[in-house]
């Protein structure tokens, strides 16, 4: 969940992305294509595996297997949109280098306008996609872990544990 919610980070924001693409714009889309392709392969496998755990060892599957297994796959859809929106932004990227590149024609300016708002709005998406992946799993971790947790016993709960003062006014000397 903290390399989906890295990645994001690591996006260029619209701001960055000018017509003149500094040569970081095509390289941040690069690293962030491949480190979320590393990611959701990861998704990929470990949902596939659990399976054929499940189907080995249907005793060892537990509750907890299961209900991580779920969650990884549900971050599976906003990751995958946010892969898609990567494309896209490649997609922008490598027309805004052929524009910036080629010798102005009518219309010039316009079509550079138009695909650096595409090239925001792309990895705009992929960036919301990210967080909602990341928050996703950050949600559903929190819930297993708190449904997992063990109950304190009793005799730990009724003991009353006296706090020492945080002021040296209050200690003896």
């Amino acid at each position: 969940m903290n390399e989906l919610a890295g990645i994001a980070d690591r996006l260029p924001l619209a701001w960055q992305i000018h017509p003149a693409p500094r040569p970081s714009t095509s390289e941040d889309l690069e690293d962030a294509v491949r480190d979320l392709t590393r990611h959701f392969t990861y998704l990929a496998y470990t949902v596939a595996s659990r399976d054929r755990q499940a189907q080995r060892y249907p005793a060892r599957y537990t509750p907890q297997l299961r209900e991580g297994t779920a969650a990884l796959a549900r971050a599976a859809t906003p990751t995958g949109r946010a892969l898609a929106a990567l494309g896209e932004a490649v997609t922008a990227a490598g027309h805004l280098h052929h524009l910036t590149h080629s010798p102005p024609d009518p219309g010039h300016a316009d079509d550079l306008q138009h695909t650096l708002i595409a090239l925001n709005g792309h990895v705009t998406q992929a960036r919301t996609q990210l967080f909602t992946a990341a928050r996703q799993l950050r949600a559903d971790a929190h819930r297993l872990l708190t449904t997992q947790t063990p109950p304190a016993s009793a005799a730990l709960t009724t003991l009353a544990v006296t706090a020492a003062p945080s002021s040296p006014r209050g200690r003896s000397r």
